[in-house]
């Protein structure tokens, strides 16, 4: 047994060493094969970092796949995924035989004013539990204990490991000292480690939520404001979580208490905490994922190609070695190992093309997650590129091995010192894998014209408002400062006055939310003299607190009545300005002016003075999807005055006729005169805004172009190898018909009409296979057809115009054969 296995080790040694050989020999063919081999597994190398890291290994939670957010729905007011409230959660904290922790979260910025200059920080207040859920540890100190999340005893935090290197330059004494947030004395307890940075890459501390008892009433059900997370039971399946979440919502339905919940439609679900956070790239990412897939099939064809044509010029090399006793197993053997050795190379060289390709990524990639993102080629990814460098080496390698099977020793022996054809069978596997390549960078093509159609459309999409030319900024202003909505109010009437006295600006205002700003607001409203019957779920709508600036610099029309004024301030008659889409809703038939509507139980109620045309808010086309929740894009909405509620934050908002970009310093200039400790944030053109809302199709339509124009020029390539060792093969048949009249046009119909066949068949296939598969991009394509025929028609033409170029170079070549030197070499 010993010797057998040592004998099988030598083999394969000599294998290699014979393999290495031979690829020396042929350095032109084996750099191309390399090459071409590293940018296909490089290509999926470097998507698949993206997928694990998002999906599969997201970096800072330990077992992802036992993490789930917990969220709601209310089907009937067009509400498709929000937040919870905190009775919703505790329903979850508390379900201990199937969740091992849960915890809830809220944004919570803070102003920090120790450094050079005020600084905005992004903040989230949890609850204790929040690392427990993903399992995380600090580097330094500890995180919170369940006696510090209590209301006015949370005055802790802990850093993010960026924040601790950022303000304190890594300094490991941190732990234990007091800064000053909001104007607020917090003591350090913890830094967290580089990878741990959830919710978001730009959260800068955590701070515990202390919510009060009253916030887990029963009354306060309804009252979503909260994003949660849960960590599965071991043995617990996600199905399992997600259908007793079910049970837990049924609960609520049945209490008389909730009578509302069913005819609303509501209830909580589950979603995987990746679905959650990269949901929106998931479609992006698994096209991008078959298109290199598709990339690595060329690849390979190509390679087989090659290595086909070599293999047939060694027929009499290896005829000879089975004439000396080398058994058919043993010759195939040699031959799947001279792939192997290629494959290794091309693994090697394709981490190296991942490397760069990962930067580009980045490069391309949404800002959300460029910002944040750490793709590595770690553990995970090597076992991929190695899985996948096994899986080309049989595809490429099985045509060498399929031909060395068919080698008949005495035909090979028997042979002349003249050409031969190589055999029709294997001119023929050879013609199958390039009419294969043709129809894979076909389907590449069309699935690109069809992104790119439908960006086009997206970008003819009218918002409903004006987006050029409009600067915004956020703002958060410290409770301990601004404790009231008269300070409120004054402060953000200050600086846009100060806005609207500068220079070039044509129009400035205030409000929260802002349109594509990654969020959205919403709430139920009592229409006067309407009582909403016992069950119902009565009037719901978005809801955006605003001055009448907000309209104005967006230039959002004015439907009917007026928008707010400077005299619609506290103390005077309480106003609201509408929609026309909720007008439409609820006062289908008569005039909504002078009615009135309050918000949910709040006793005091608003006029309604205007009707506004109705804006997209989050998403240029399609349900409108924030990072926070999912509804539907009809959704009515009412505006209430800013200067007549409270405003804790918002943004400033100006325009100009200009460039908008000097408008960021006219905003700072104006809240540091009104306040100088306070900073600004997300300082954006509203363009900017839009464009950032289109990340993952534009990813998506980048990346999809750069594949596909290299499985194109790889298809050219094969096309043109095979074209040309045709011509090769042929010369003396092209020679006779020279002889025997023959023209240079005819001669090059022959060579032309054999790239023809070849793209016909590699279109007809091409076209049939991608209408079946681009239908899985019909969730990334407005305003065009998945099996739109413009897009195949384009891809159809572009791809024949680069074939006939790869056919044209070998058919010159073919025209120029002399009949007497190509007759004399026989």
């Amino acid at each position: 047994m010993r010797t057998c296995e040592a004998e099988c080790v030598q083999n394969f040694l000599q294998d290699v060493r014979y393999g290495l050989r031979m690829l020396a020999k042929s350095p032109g063919l084996t750099l191309v094969a390399v090459l071409t081999l590293a940018l296909g597994i490089g290509a999926n190398t470097a998507i698949f970092s993206v997928i694990n890291a998002l999906f599969l290994h997201p970096p800072g939670i330990a077992h992802p796949d036992r993490v789930v957010a917990q969220r709601v729905r209310y089907s009937k007011l067009g509400l498709l995924n929000i937040g919870v409230s905190a009775p919703d959660y505790a329903q979850v904290r508390d379900s201990t035989k199937v969740f091992a922790s849960a915890a809830l979260q809220s944004s919570a910025d803070f102003n920090y004013t120790g450094g050079e200059r005020p600084e905005r920080l992004r903040g989230v207040k949890v609850s204790w539990q929040w690392f427990d859920v993903f399992e995380a540890r600090p580097i330094l100190g500890r995180v919170f204990t369940s006696q510090e999340d209590q209301p006015d005893q949370n005055r802790e935090i802990v850093l993010s490991y960026g924040a601790w290197r950022r303000w304190f330059g890594g300094d490991p004494g941190v732990v234990g000292r007091s800064i000053q947030l909001n104007q607020q004395t917090y003591r350090i307890v913890g830094v967290m480690g580089p990878a741990f940075q959830w919710p978001s890459p730009e959260t800068d501390l955590w701070a515990p939520i202390g919510l009060k008892p009253a916030e887990f009433s029963v009354d306060n059900t309804f009252n979503e404001n909260y994003f949660a997370v849960a960590r599965l039971q071991p043995g617990v399946s996600f199905a399992q979580a997600n259908s007793f979440t079910g049970v837990l919502a049924q609960r609520v339905i049945a209490d008389p208490r909730a009578s509302f919940a069913k005819d609303a439609q509501w209830g909580m679900f589950l979603m995987p905490i990746s679905d959650y956070v990269f949901g929106n790239l998931r479609t992006p990412i698994l096209i991008l994922a078959g298109a290199v897939a598709f990339v690595l099939l060329i690849a390979c064809a190509n390679i087989a190609g090659l290595l086909l044509a070599k293999a047939t010029g060694r027929s009499k090399e290896l005829a000879v070695r089975a004439a000396l006793g080398a058994s058919r197993g043993r010759i195939m053997a040699q031959t799947l190992t001279e792939s192997a050795v290629l494959g290794f190379l091309g693994v090697a060289a394709g981490l190296l093309v991942a490397q760069f390709g990962i930067s580009a990524l980045l490069l391309a990639a949404p800002p959300d997650l460029a910002a944040g993102a750490t793709f590595a080629v770690d553990r995970y990814t090597l076992i991929f590129t190695v899985l996948i460098g096994i899986a080309a080496v049989l595809i490429f390698g099985m045509a060498p091995v399929w031909h060395m099977s068919r080698v008949d020793p005495y035909n090979a022996l028997r042979e002349s010192g003249r050409s031969s054809t190589g055999g029709h069978g294997r001119q023929q596997l050879r013609s199958l894998l390039v009419a294969g390549e043709l129809a894979l960078g076909l389907i590449l093509l069309a699935g690109t014209g069809l992104l790119l159609q439908s960006l086009a459309r997206i970008n003819e999409v009218n918002p409903g408002f004006q987006p050029h030319h409009v600067m915004t900024a956020g703002l958060t202003l410290p409770a301990a400062q601004y404790g009231t909505p008269e300070k409120q109010i004054a402060f953000f009437r200050t600086v846009v006055d100060h806005v609207s006295s500068a220079p070039g600006v044509t129009a400035a205002g205030a409000g929260y939310p802002v349109p594509f700003g990654a969020g959205n607001a919403s709430g139920s409203f009592q229409i006067e003299g309407q009582p909403t019957a016992a069950g119902e779920p009565g009037p719901h709508g978005d809801i955006r607190f605003v001055t009448g600036g907000y309209f104005t610099a967006l230039s959002i029309p004015l439907m009917k009545g007026r928008i707010f004024s400077a005299d619609d301030r506290l103390g005077t008659q309480p106003v609201a300005v509408i929609d026309e889409n909720l007008a439409r809703q609820y006062w289908p038939n008569e005039d909504p002016i002078g009615k009135r509507i309050r918000r949910g139980q709040d006793e005091t109620w608003y006029t309604i003075v205007g009707i506004v045309g109705h804006i997209r808010f989050n998403q240029l086309a399609g349900e409108e999807t924030s990072s926070t929740n999912s509804q539907s894009a009809s959704k009515g909405v009412y505006y209430l005055s800013l200067n007549q509620t409270t405003a804790p934050y918002g943004f400033v908002i100006a325009k100009t006729s200009g460039d908008p970009s000097i408008l960021a310093g006219v905003i700072r200039e104006a809240v540091h005169d009104a306040d100088p400790n306070q900073p600004l944030a997300e300082v954006k053109t509203m363009d900017t805004r839009i464009s950032e809302s289109l990340g993952p199709q534009r990813f998506a339509a980048k990346l999809l172009a750069v594949f596909a124009g290299l499985a194109i020029l790889l298809s050219a390539v094969g096309l043109y190898g095979l074209i040309s060792y045709s011509v090769a093969q042929r010369t003396s048949e092209i020679g006779l018909r020279m002889a025997l009249g023959a023209d240079s046009s005819e001669v090059l119909r022959l060579v032309m009409g054999q790239g023809a066949r070849l793209l016909a068949a590699g279109a007809v296939v091409g076209i049939a296979a991608g209408l079946v598969l681009v239908r899985s991009m019909q969730s990334l394509l407005y305003g065009v057809s998945a099996a739109d025929p413009l897009a195949f028609l384009g891809a159809t033409t572009l791809l024949g115009l680069i074939a006939l170029v790869a056919c044209y170079i070998p058919a010159r070549r073919a025209m120029r054969v002399d009949p007497i030197v190509a007759l004399r070499c026989e």
